[in-house]
């Protein structure tokens, strides 16, 4: 690993990191907000969910219990909105650390210096997954401290907890699957599109799954169908071996990344 190189992808990704930050944080404040109105409008609500047919409840991970208790109304903007936010950011930087050398002409001036590919790609992912968790710990603080300051005791701590952690075994496997996208495409400028249909892809089908019992198997296709976001459930708990799964596919695309950078013919 060179230090050099790591301390140089982080301060060229801070920028990025800062705005995407400010986006997660203050998505979350809003959600620790509006809570309290949206708890006075409980019964009311309640009673509009009854209407909604079961089967989009479902798909958007409500259902009555979720405007309950501040944790449930959390996992729900949780599951849908913060983790794709933070995992686009996540991705699309995953996308660009290696091949925004082609793409702004550096190539050249760094694979000539005396540092091997092999240190060079294991640098920015180092410094890759330091962003992720960089951004995953400050969105993580935010809501610890929302809920602490929360007049709402009935919460449990291990499902925010469960919760969490499944949210960044999401993170690191579509981080993951954005350094190998970058490895079979050209540069490009950005790769924002592909992986927003990425992420949004593979949550909406995991939610479409989940609205008939007919079209359940297109949730296996999904990282979400894995590992869910649903803390109301009483049977809810973390999902051990999908977690380890998911970390060691994402380990073995980086492997892949490696090899296939290691053979290919870079422009300067």
């Amino acid at each position: 690993m060179n230090a050099n190189l790591y301390l140089k992808e982080l301060k060229r990704n801070r920028k990025n990191l800062i705005t995407w930050s400010l986006i997660v944080v203050g998505f979350t404040a809003m959600i620790m907000g509006i809570y309290p109105s949206m708890a006075d409008m409980g019964d009311d609500i309640t009673k509009m969910m009854e209407k909604l047919p079961e089967e989009l409840g479902k798909a958007l991970g409500m259902d009555a219990q979720t405007w309950s208790s501040i944790i449930g109304f959390y996992s729900t903007y949780y599951g849908i909105y913060i983790i794709l936010l933070v995992g686009i950011f996540t991705t699309s930087t995953g996308a660009g650390i290696v091949s925004k050398e082609e793409k702004d002409g550096t190539s050249e001036f760094l694979l000539t210096r005396p540092i091997s590919r092999k240190s060079v790609f294991w640098s920015k992912m180092l410094s890759l997954f330091t962003l992720t968790m960089i951004i995953f710990s400050i969105q993580t603080i935010v809501a610890i401290v929302g809920f602490a300051y929360s007049s709402d005791a009935s919460f449990d701590w291990s499902a925010f907890i469960i919760m969490h952690l499944h949210g960044l075994v999401l993170l690191i496997f579509f981080t993951c699957i954005g350094v190998l996208i970058s490895m079979f495409f050209r540069p490009k400028k950005n790769f924002m599109g592909m992986v927003v249909g990425l992420i949004f892809g593979s949550y909406f089908l995991n939610a479409i799954a989940k609205t008939a019992d007919s079209i359940q198997w297109m949730g296996y296709l999904s990282p979400f169908h894995y590992l869910e976001f649903s803390v109301m459930d009483p049977s809810y708990s973390f999902n051990g071996l999908a977690a380890v799964s998911l970390t060691i596919i994402g380990l073995l695309v980086l492997l892949v990344s490696f090899v296939v950078y290691k053979r290919k013919d870079i422009n300067g």
